[in-house]
């Protein structure tokens, strides 16, 4: 009898086979033992966005890939003359154009830093931000948290103070001359990255290239490290439709991939595809590809952040690094 209970309760269970399936039902999807409706469970989902996913194989994480070259465009970004990292790093990549513009609409004077880059041999063009910079863009960016959001055309909102972070430094120059770079080079592929704020902008930026048809997303590469919170559930569920390749690489408690806290019911949330590294990041060592894309998983599981491994990324302080020509 209780066999015939239990197959009977399976038989329940199986009616969604699929987590979207079952949130669609009204259900929660139990993690624990991937089915529908289970309780008592220990991890559930609630949220589309967080049913289980991850990029196809034909836009796979590659460690390699990120360590060796996407890595040098974001520690290139912390050096007013980036081509310095590149010269040394990876010296078919050049510079074709910098800005450095006041940024902040509102508060004090606080400079954001990007460039655009191209490389004939690679067949790419790079579009790379910096992160913050100093206690005045901090505090203006903190403050800006509690302004409100600003609509993104008509896919969910983002911050205020990203957005105009972003359209600032693209109207100061990086729009020409990337319209100047895809007119010489076509069919190049554009990897869009950025570390902090400037991982926020990166997202934004690349989701402006696609709603504006600069660029189709089956052309962008967006990776971002320690990238705060950009907007809300409507633009996380926009961009996770649209860029079949989308990387948040977050190094073990780096404090800034946590804020601002998720608040209320879709105010607040990431895009996929978080990539945890619970470690140290140096050569060989493991990485987690979350499948969920904001919730109680992986780099959310830590109980205490750290501002150290903001700066900490493939084992060493890019920042400096950077700074100092990626000698």
């Amino acid at each position: 009898m209780l066999k015939f209970v239990g197959f009977l309760l399976i038989l329940g269970l199986a009616t969604a086979d699929k987590c979207s399936d079952c949130l669609a039902q009204g259900k929660h999807w139990c993690v624990t033992v991937n089915a529908c409706g289970f309780s008592p469970c220990v991890t559930t989902i609630t949220k589309a966005l967080n049913c289980p996913e991850l990029p196809d194989k034909a836009h796979a994480y590659d460690d390699g890939f990120m360590r060796n070259k996407v890595f040098i465009t974001h520690s290139a970004a912390y050096n007013m003359d980036p081509q310095k990292c590149f010269t040394s790093k990876m010296p078919t990549m050049k510079v074709s154009k910098t800005v450095n513009v006041n940024c902040d609409r509102y508060g004090p004077k606080a400079m954001c830093f990007g460039f655009t880059a191209y490389d004939t041999t690679q067949k790419v063009i790079a579009l790379t931000f910096r992160g913050t910079e100093g206690g005045t863009q901090l505090t203006e960016e903190i403050l800006d948290f509690f302004h409100g959001k600003k609509a993104f055309f008509d896919s969910g909102n983002v911050f205020e103070y990203f957005y105009d972070a972003f359209l600032f430094q693209w109207n100061g120059g990086l729009q020409q001359d990337l319209r100047n770079l895809k007119y010489k080079y076509p069919d190049y592929e554009v990897w869009v990255t950025g570390h902090s704020m400037g991982g926020a902008i990166a997202s934004i930026a690349a989701s402006y290239l696609v709603k504006t048809g600069l660029y189709t997303a089956d052309k962008i590469k967006l990776v971002t490290l320690g990238q705060p919170r950009t907007g809300d559930y409507a633009f996380a569920a926009w961009h996770d439709a649209t860029f079949p390749y989308s990387f948040r690489i977050v190094h073990h408690r780096d404090i800034a991939a946590h804020i601002p806290p998720m608040e209320g019911q879709d105010e607040l949330f990431h895009h996929r595809t978080e990539v945890w590294y619970n470690n140290n990041m140096t050569i060989g060592q493991p990485y987690t590809l979350c499948a969920e894309a904001d919730g109680l998983y992986c780099s959310a599981r830590q109980l205490d952040y750290s501002a150290e491994d903001h700066v900490w990324y493939f084992g060493r302080n890019f920042v400096d690094w950077g700074a100092a020509g990626c000698p």
